[in-house]
């Protein structure tokens, strides 16, 4: 080999070979991107977290869960709030409270039905569940605050819908199924029945419509208020709803954590919901691209591993088809071009309640309007 030769090989061979530079270079072209995978993972263990504490013998109800998580989330929002000097912390504006009440009530609504659906279902067919949310809240915003729903986003959404028929696999048009997802879901200890399955894809989507609900509050808040103020009024309304219906309703009543790891996971749970909410924020004010926002379908790659690293479960061949057909029509929508060009991009801080709502445009009175 010729020194030229040799030097050419050298050459190529320090081209291929990544440089600290090039590892610097790449996390900060994409750190937005970074952040929104890591937040998926935040959120499905967080997920994983909640199915673990309410199956087998920890027997925690959904309101227990609730209140451990959004009483730390409460306080957490609340130090960064008054260390931050949010303005009109901690209450907002008085022309918005109102609407902050109604988002916090369909907020827990919403999060109620996720937490009693994650005790029956896989946490990836759970996880699917919440990609249908942004195509509901655009018919809502069509019904209730005049914006326009185009014909792809009805077309996305009717094929979503089919989707869920897939997953949920009724008897009455499937037949009889053999699927390990509706078997053995919740562990060794939980069987989960056919009947139980189908009530909780029905509860599922009964959350989804809830937190539609408070997405479309959101849309009406717009930058009325700070993103932490709002998810505020959630945690607050969250944490006492679920006090007041452990100590009311009979039967349920709050089960005391069995030794220090359920204590470190109760309290983990909280402090992940504010580091989801942080990681969120950061990574789409990052990154405000269609690319960024698609990387928040990456949740469902986590909620499989841990589907099968710690219940050994994987969902079967119906709920494959019907997650595939879920994610790829709402995708699709997500990543359509808007029909006119956006006039002025909101600077409404991102967070876990309205991140899968994708980039807005504000109008006159700087109320949020979705970019079509």
């Amino acid at each position: 080999m010729s020194q030229q030769e040799y030097t050419t090989a050298q050459h190529e061979q320090h081209e291929s070979t990544p440089t600290p530079s090039r590892w610097k270079a790449a996390w900060t072209n994409n750190k937005g991107i970074f952040l929104i995978i890591l937040a998926q993972g935040v959120g499905s263990t967080m997920d994983a977290i909640v199915r673990f504490l309410q199956q087998g013998g920890h027997g925690m109800h959904p309101f227990q869960v609730i209140f451990a998580r959004m009483s730390m989330t409460f306080l957490l929002s609340s130090l960064y709030m008054w260390w931050a000097q949010v303005p009109d912390f901690p209450l907002g504006k008085p022309s918005v409270r109102g609407w902050l009440v109604l988002r916090a009530l369909c907020g827990f609504f919403g999060l109620f039905c996720l937490y009693y659906s994650v005790h029956y279902l896989p946490l990836a067919e759970s996880t699917v569940f919440r990609f249908l949310t942004p195509i509901i809240t655009a018919w809502a915003c069509s019904v209730f605050l005049g914006q326009v729903f185009s014909k792809k986003q009805l077309a996305a959404g009717l094929v979503a819908l089919v989707g869920v028929v897939f997953i949920a696999h009724p008897k009455s048009i499937f037949g009889p199924v053999s699927d390990p997802a509706s078997t053995n879901v919740a562990g060794p200890v939980d069987k989960v029945t056919s009947a139980q399955r189908i009530i909780a894809v029905a509860v599922a989507m009964v959350g989804v419509v809830g937190q539609s609900g408070a997405y479309t509050m959101i849309r009406v808040i717009g930058n009325q208020a700070h993103a932490l103020i709002s998810v505020n009024y959630f945690a607050v309304l969250a944490t006492v709803g679920s006090a007041l219906a452990l100590l009311v309703i009979p039967g349920i009543g709050f089960t005391m954590p069995r030794g220090a790891r359920e204590w470190v996971l109760l309290t983990l749970l909280g402090v992940l919901g504010f580091v989801l909410q942080f990681l969120l924020t950061a990574g789409l004010q990052m990154d405000k691209s269609s690319k960024a926002t698609s990387m928040l379908y990456t949740g469902i790659l986590f909620a499989l591993s841990f589907d099968w690293a710690i219940w050994g479960v994987l969902p079967g061949f119906w709920s494959w088809i019907g997650g595939f057909i879920i994610v790829a029509s709402t995708l699709w929508s997500a990543l359509q071009k808007p029909d006119t060009p956006s006039t002025k991009v909101s600077k409404t801080v991102a967070d876990e309640e309205n991140a899968l709502l994708g980039a807005h445009e504000e109008d006159a009175e700087g109320h949020n309007q979705p970019v079509r």
